[in-house]
């Protein structure tokens, strides 16, 4: 009777906090490494606030702007936890925080990303979108360094998509 519990335990454990991974490879010998989980309330800070005609949203998640979502009431379905950036043996960890419901079916693809070389560094566009809640990010990559620069869901910054 135990081991049935435990194993009841464990299925609903596994689905709580669900983890996708995948790999996409590019050219010149560069990779991406992606993780994407279950969203789990628990084990984040929501904050609720109300606009002027007293419609409650979600404002923040971990004290942050948080963006995958045009439905300000819904709750995140998955997040993206780690993105590296590998070329030849350098891996850089990329920053992905604020980053949910990166795509809808819940698994990057190589056309959300544009990569460009500039000199010795390193520029990778995402695009990001379960159908609602559009989002981009940049990342500027130098040697074994990464910096996110831009994370927004302006229109003018998806001007790296034409």
């Amino acid at each position: 009777m135990k081991y049935i519990f435990l194993l009841i335990l464990l299925s609903n454990f596994n689905s709580i906090a669900q983890v996708t991974k995948g790999e996409i490879l590019f050219e010149n010998n560069i990779k991406l490494h992606w993780t994407i989980k279950t969203f789990n309330e628990k084990e984040h800070q929501i904050k609720i606030c109300k606009n002027n005609f007293d419609v409650q949203y979600i404002c923040a998640i971990d004290n942050a702007i948080w963006y995958g979502s045009d439905i300000p009431v819904d709750k995140p379905k998955n997040q993206l936890t780690n993105l590296v950036f590998e070329i030849g043996k350098n891996k850089i960890v990329l920053d992905v925080s604020s980053m949910f419901n990166p795509n809808f079916s819940g698994e990057l693809s190589k056309h959300q990303f544009k990569i460009l070389k500039e000199g010795n560094q390193y520029i990778l566009y995402g695009f990001f979108s379960d159908g609602a809640g559009t989002y981009t990010a940049h990342w500027r990559i130098v040697d074994t360094t990464s910096i996110r620069e831009v994370i927004s869901n302006s229109e003018k910054k998806f001007s790296w998509q034409n």
